[in-house]
């Protein structure tokens, strides 16, 4: 009887534990305020997946730079939802394209917006107000 129990064990913990072969999923979370020259800029996503997620990256440019900024996204107090603060002194007015990236433990990997950095996500960057 004992030997069926640790076989039972034995197959769900190898059950658990084994690549899915599916990427992440992204549940994409839309900025409820407006950005400002001059202050930083907060982006949040949510991913799952079945297996560990191993790392999460922000890929982002503003106007006028051709190349993108990678940073390594941390997770924020809940456990699914990823978060990156730009800082302010980077943030300039026109707009920002930005896309994610992510990769489970066993090498599943995949972007949102699906096509990556040729359809990126595009939000405006509004100039500092001027005093009347």
């Amino acid at each position: 009887m004992m030997l069926k129990w640790l076989w039972c064990l034995l197959f769900v913990g190898f059950a658990i534990n084994q690549n899915d072969f599916l990427p992440p999923n992204y549940v994409y979370i839309e900025p409820i305020i407006d950005f400002y020259q001059g202050n930083s800029v907060n982006i949040e996503v949510i991913i799952t997946d079945r297996n560990e997620i191993e790392v999460v990256y922000l890929f982002y440019r503003f106007t006028g730079e051709t190349a993108y900024t990678k940073k390594q996204m941390q997770l924020s107090y809940q456990p699914v939802i990823y978060e990156l603060e730009i800082p302010s002194e980077d943030v300039n007015p026109g707009h920002i394209q930005y896309y994610f990236y992510s990769r489970d433990v066993y090498g599943n990997q995949s972007t949102w917006p699906e096509g990556g950095e040729d359809l990126p996500m595009v939000l405006p960057i509004y100039p500092l107000k001027q005093p009347k």
